[in-house]
């Protein structure tokens, strides 16, 4: 398995991070936030000088993590927000977001990247869930089809990226969208701590019965890159889900990566913890650990 991280999450500043991320050994790295946006908001010059400082540190681009499709309403009328101001996103209605996978896909060639995170839709602040009802799959695999359609043009391999904040929490939910639309240039992007984190009132019912094992076992053929972070559940608090240090939360990371390691996966894990920078290193060493 490669050892990756996301950038932002030692350093907001690009050189800064990669020079922490040398020190620990890793030679890898996933990009979102660059340069105060959304990575596939970047210039060629941008671009050119994040390929600049790669070379510098020696680092490859495991994923170019986009928000394509994020702040994107799945219908019209759909107010959507960010759940986090420091989280840079693109905005805009879908052809805008066609248009910037096409951008995305540039990016990623030219910077060497495999794969091109996407999301399933932010769920919207004006229309309460459950979310993932069929009339909400039928329109996220329409669009879907459009940018497989934008991959296999482009030569490149967009994942779709479950996510608590979307219309597809779960990673069961994800991996129908990817059957429905049954194309090499859309994968997933697996986040066990994203299933495990989504608010059950917005999940349908169908979409409650599998644990982080089952559903890795049911997604590993499809899964092109993982994302690692870890949680504890405090009921006591307003918000319950608390972001931990790899290995201070509740996740049973043990199981899975056994599983990864027998299965022989060879593709990215790439931690996100969302923590403070000194317990991103912290989780960087405990990847290390489990690996």
């Amino acid at each position: 398995m490669e050892r990756s991280i996301i950038t932002d999450q030692v350093h907001p500043d690009l050189e800064t991070a990669l020079r922490e991320i040398q020190k620990m050994g890793y030679r890898s790295v996933e990009l979102h936030n660059v340069f105060g946006k959304s990575i596939e908001a970047c210039t060629d010059e941008e671009v050119s000088q994040i390929k600049l400082l790669l070379d510098r540190y020696g680092m490859r681009v495991s994923n170019i993590a986009s928000t394509i499709c994020f702040l994107c309403p799945l219908y019209e009328g759909d107010e959507v927000s960010l759940f986090n101001p420091s989280f840079f996103a693109i905005e805009g209605d879908l052809d805008t977001h066609f248009r910037m996978a096409r951008r995305a896909a540039k990016i990623a060639k030219q910077l060497g990247a495999p794969n091109i995170r996407i999301f399933p839709f932010r769920y919207p602040d004006n229309r309460k869930g459950p979310y993932g009802s069929e009339k909400d799959f039928e329109t996220i695999i329409v669009a879907m089809k459009r940018i497989a359609s934008i991959g296999k043009e482009e030569g490149v391999v967009f994942v779709l990226e479950n996510c608590p904040y979307s219309h597809c929490p779960k990673g069961e939910m994800t991996l129908r969208i990817i059957k429905a639309v049954n194309q090499e240039s859309l994968r997933l992007l697996w986040d066990p701590a994203n299933s495990f984190r989504a608010e059950k009132d917005l999940v349908p019912d169908s979409y409650k019965s599998w644990s982080l094992l089952e559903e890795l076992e049911a997604l590993y053929p499809y899964i092109d890159h993982i994302h690692v972070k870890d949680y504890r559940f405090r009921p006591e608090l307003a918000k319950p889900f608390e972001h931990r240090i790899l290995g201070e939360g509740e996740i049973d990371f043990l199981s899975l990566f056994d599983f990864l390691k027998n299965k022989g996966f060879s593709k990215a894990v790439s931690l996100e913890p969302e923590v403070d920078p000194e317990g991103a290193i912290e989780s960087m060493i405990r990847l290390d650990s489990i690996l």
